[in-house]
Order: C-alpha cells, then structure tokens, then sequence
C-alpha cells in the first residue's frame, strides 16, 4: 500500500493538502505530463461498487482527493492520516489561480448553457490573464470525437468536467488519451456555484464540514446523499475490519 494513500472500501484516496496540489501542478506542466484531479467522496466510493469504469478512472488518476467529512471521519476512526477535507471547488479555484498567474488555457465542459455561460464569464473577469479557450455545455449534440477535436484546436492546457457523476470520470476514462491538455479535473457542480445561480453554503456549514448536509437540504435531487452516509460509514467500517491496510 501506497503510505501516501489510504485504501477505502478497495478504493484509494490520497494523503494530500492544497500545498502538496499546487506544487504538483508545477511539476506536471515542467515535465509535460498528464495531472487528473479527481474528487473521491463517500457517493463517488459508493458507485464505483458497481461501475467498473469510475473504479478504475478513480485507481488511474494521479490526484484523488479526498472530498468528504465522511472520508475524514472513516479514516480518522481506522487510525489514518487523512486529517482535513479538500473540497473540489477550492482546488478548481487553485488551479484558476494557477493557470492565471502562468498565463494558461482552460476549457469548462458541461453543466446547462446559461450556467457554462455565466461561469466562463464569470472566470474571465475574475482571472484576466488566463485564457478561456473554449466552453461546451452539458446539453450538446456534439459527439466526442468532436468534443475532444475541438479541445485540441483550441489549445487548452487545463479541462475541467462538470457533468456530475458517473458521467464525468465515464467521459474523462474514455477521452483523456486522445486530449493534448496537461490538468484534468472532474468539478461536479463547481459551475453552478462559479456562475452565481447556485449559491455556496454558509461559512457555518463549510467551517464545521456540513456543507454536504446543506447541500443535500437544500436541493431535492441531492437529498438521498443524507442516507446514503451512513451506509459508506458502515460498510467502510466493515470493510477496513476485515482487509486491515491491504
């Protein structure tokens, strides 16, 4: 087992902090090799039971991250070292911030087109001196072959898919080989919340890690994630018992 990460329920997750995510991005553009941040949370471990592909994408990424206080809370009870959540909007605005100060190419995909719209130009204000080189909604009849011709053309550096889950790992797994970018990040629902048309939770929610509860209160098709904690609680519990750190 790899002592840089944790293996939960036959899925690993990376001991990182935000330090560690922006010096890695220095490093892979220097040595011009492909970075994949994904976000690993206790629906994302749950799914990938049963869909191979997200599995496997999830095993393959160079960065899994662990977005989740059920993450935290399953490794600090099975005497781990994942201490603090990294949440996948804060790494999305870290890798902004980087491709703003080194003058790099971004290319947003999915979520609805008003949504994209307003995030492309919502970033485009905030982060001047990076370049937008394309965007594509979620809602597109465009097949992938196209998608990824045009990512290309446009030469983008960074992608980010925000086509919620699986979608997003099934589409990065399938097409990440033919793209030329360096940076790929899954980012969920980070537009919505980019755009203005969703807003974040409140400070209280985010400080003490129930961010995902209010998340799940407040919009209807997130609700079942409420329930679905403890079932990853107990079968991760369940699981470390009896695999130890295999």
């Amino acid at each position: 087992m790899n002592e840089k990460q944790e293996n939960i329920l036959g899925i690993p997750v990376d001991i990182l902090t935000m330090s560690d995510i922006k010096k890695d991005l220095l490093t892979y553009f220097e040595e011009n090799k492909k970075m994949t941040l994904t976000s690993v949370n206790p629906q994302i471990i749950l799914m990938a039971e049963t869909n191979e592909k997200v599995k496997t994408f999830i095993k393959e990424s160079t960065h899994k991250i662990p977005d989740g206080i059920g993450i935290v809370k399953v490794s600090k009870w099975t005497k781990g070292k994942i201490k603090n959540r990294v949440a996948g909007i804060e790494v999305m605005h870290e890798a902004l911030n980087f491709a703003n100060e080194h003058q790099k190419r971004i290319f947003l995909l999915g979520a609805k087109p008003e949504v994209a719209k307003l995030a492309t130009e919502n970033i485009a204000k905030e982060f001047p001196d990076l370049s937008v080189a394309g965007w594509i909604d979620g809602y597109s009849k465009m097949n992938d072959y196209d998608i990824v011709s045009k990512m290309n053309q446009a030469k983008a550096d960074m992608v980010f898919v925000a086509m919620g889950s699986p979608k997003q790992e099934e589409w990065l797994m399938d097409n990440m080989p033919m793209l030329n970018a360096t940076v790929y990040q899954t980012v969920g629902g980070s537009l919505d919340v980019i755009s203005g048309t969703v807003k974040r939770a409140p400070d209280f929610f985010i400080k003490t890690n129930l961010e995902w509860l209010y998340r799940s209160c407040v919009n209807p098709k997130r609700f079942y994630r409420i329930f679905q904690l403890p079932v990853f609680v107990i079968k991760a519990l369940n699981w470390h018992r009896k695999n130890g750190e295999q």
